[in-house]
């Protein structure tokens, strides 16, 4: 499912640049090389970071929001549809 639709990418992108090492919304964009256009998948992002290091890193930017994330039994993000 695409993400973002200003920059043309999907949830695989995404990943693939958390597993590469992203762990804020800003490093996702740099991994994927765009940058926020109009902003409605930033919430989406940042959640999806939040998800992927829950308890992960020791150093993650997001550290405070691991215990909430944590406490989720489902992602806290939905993917938007292609229109």
């Amino acid at each position: 499912m695409y993400v973002c639709i200003c920059s043309a990418f999907n949830e695989k992108k995404v990943k693939e640049a958390l597993d590469a090492g992203a762990r804020s919304t800003a490093s996702v964009f740099r991994h994927i090389g765009t940058s926020v256009q109009c902003g409605k998948c930033v919430p989406t992002v940042r959640d999806m970071v939040r998800d992927h290091c829950v308890g992960d890193c020791a150093h993650c930017p997001n550290a405070d929001d691991h215990a909430v994330a944590a406490n989720q039994d489902t992602p806290s993000y939905v993917p938007m549809a292609a229109e």
